[in-house]
């Protein structure tokens, strides 16, 4: 049986630049070790799509610069309002957006 187990920097390695990668929803349960691997992996130009909401590490990939294209319904830091990487990039149009329901 091969064993599937990986560490957080294995994981992360298997992210390329360019790739569609899906992540976790909202501000929980969201992979921190692989997100922090990929970010300092230098990752560039990912098209993300967010699991329901796109939360903490959604934004932490937009503000590294890792992100070129998101797919999402919605991208908030929940009680914590609205997420300030996405809202800047987004806002000076150095984001692909693709709004979904």
């Amino acid at each position: 049986m091969i064993n599937k187990v990986k560490t957080a920097a294995e994981a992360a390695k298997m992210i390329r630049s360019g790739m569609h990668v899906g992540v976790g929803s909202g501000m929980e349960m969201n992979p921190m070790p692989v997100i922090r691997e990929v970010i300092k992996n230098g990752i560039k130009d990912l098209t993300l799509t967010s699991v329901l909401t796109g939360g903490y590490v959604v934004d932490l990939l937009i503000g590294a610069g890792c992100v070129s294209t998101v797919q999402f319904p919605q991208i908030v830091m929940d009680e914590l309002g609205l997420a300030p990487n996405f809202r800047k990039k987004a806002q000076e149009g150095k984001l692909r957006l693709l709004e979904t329901i």
